[in-house]
């Protein structure tokens, strides 16, 4: 059996419940339906303000490369009340593609029971919902490639209950994100050299994660070390595309 994801996300829609596709205007004036004839079409939830949301849509955006070419369709579903200037900047800073539908008086976040944001639905070609991801703050790539593959028949249940459940990270990951938090709490404080030192620390208990890489670009661009802070923002993008673009630098 594969493990739920948090029924909270989608309260008032069970798997398997039936979709109604609609027309929806577009964040860009025009208008599309939510659902399309790809064998999973794939809808996500987010609102601007809120960094998980700005996170899913970076992680959603190389999800998009790597299924390009296959019978997968993405959009991004966000409330009418969002200020379009906001949902424009964290789109074009995201890199997605997907069209970005105006849920106008939040009506179908309504006939979801949306309550946490972003979350991630799944519909199958008959426009049933068939899997559905709320964000979290590990694993939600590689969680949300996981259950568009089950949609789509590429991997077994036990494939992707191996995948939602993967085996405890060893000591040396957890060490490496503790240092990476301590590493933007400095940051957030002012303390650039201290959050340099803490980010090299974590890119050595684990250099093959975009994580660390991209926090040691972060404080060595606010350092002013812009041909390192390039390097590193490279590594970071190079294990994970979802990294995002390298951070404003000024050489000092």
């Amino acid at each position: 059996m594969v493990p739920a994801a948090n029924a909270a996300a989608f309260r008032d829609a069970p798997i398997g419940a039936p979709i109604a596709n609609r027309k929806m205007p577009t964040i860009d004036g025009r208008s599309e339906l939510l659902l399309g004839t790809a064998k999973a079409n794939v809808f996500v939830f987010f609102r601007t303000g809120q960094d998980h949301s700005a996170s899913a849509l970076r992680q959603l955006a190389a999800l998009e490369r790597e299924f390009a070419g296959r019978p997968v369709r993405f959009v991004g579903i966000v409330s009418s009340d969002n200020p379009k200037d906001e949902v424009d900047a964290m789109v074009r800073e995201a890199g997605v593609r997907m069209p970005v539908l105006l849920d106008v008086q939040d009506a179908f976040y309504g006939e979801m029971g949306v309550s946490l944001h972003p979350s991630v639905g799944i519909a199958d070609a008959k426009h049933r919902l068939a899997g559905y991801q709320p964000f979290r703050k590990l694993n939600f790539l590689d969680a949300t490639r996981g259950r568009i593959q089950l949609v789509l028949g590429e991997i077994t249940e036990a494939q992707l209950a191996s995948v939602l459940d993967p085996p405890a990270a060893p000591v040396a990951v957890n060490r490496a994100h503790a240092r990476v938090k301590l590493a933007r709490t400095l940051l957030r404080a002012g303390a650039v050299d201290a959050a340099i030192q803490s980010a090299r620390a974590a890119v050595a208990l684990e250099p093959a994660t975009a994580d660390t890489h991209a926090v040691l670009a972060e404080a060595l661009a606010r350092g002013g070390q812009c041909e390192e802070a390039a390097r590193e923002a490279a590594l970071a993008r190079r294990i994970d595309p979802a990294a995002g673009a390298p951070p404003a630098c000024t050489a000092r």
